[in-house]
């Protein structure tokens, strides 16, 4: 089953159209981006409210991801190992330890990002 159809009100069935410079359109595009919208809501909500909500949207670059996907692989086969044999390695809590101030550095990170005014609400410049 589908998606319910909209009310006609409320559907956006006209295009508004402008010119920006290439440097414009990367800026909105990267704003657009770092609030968790596409640059038509992103540029909506700026010029009908004066507002914007910005969702908190942090994103870790794909490194860190790649790092944290084979950690979690590992992870899995030691508690696999685990249950199956009763085998718990050694060094288990050290590395869970490293793992944790890793991650929180990560999450320290974006704080820091966050806070330096990269996704401060619009206030109406």
């Amino acid at each position: 089953m589908g998606r319910p159809k909209k009310k006609l009100a409320e559907r956006r069935g006209t295009a508004l159209s402008f010119r920006v410079t290439a440097a414009e359109r990367l800026k909105i595009e990267e704003a657009a981006r770092r609030a968790g919208l596409s640059a038509s809501d992103y540029v909506r909500a700026r010029l009908l409210t004066g507002k914007l909500i910005i969702r908190e949207n942090r994103r870790l670059d794909y490194a860190a991801f790649d790092q944290l996907r084979r950690i979690g692989v590992n992870l899995n086969q030691l508690t696999r190992l685990a249950n199956r044999t009763g085998f718990i390695a050694p060094r288990i809590e050290t590395v869970l330890r490293e793992i944790e101030r890793l991650i929180a550095r990560e999450i320290s990170l974006g704080s820091a990002k966050d806070s330096a005014g990269d996704s401060a609400p619009f206030s109406g410049e």
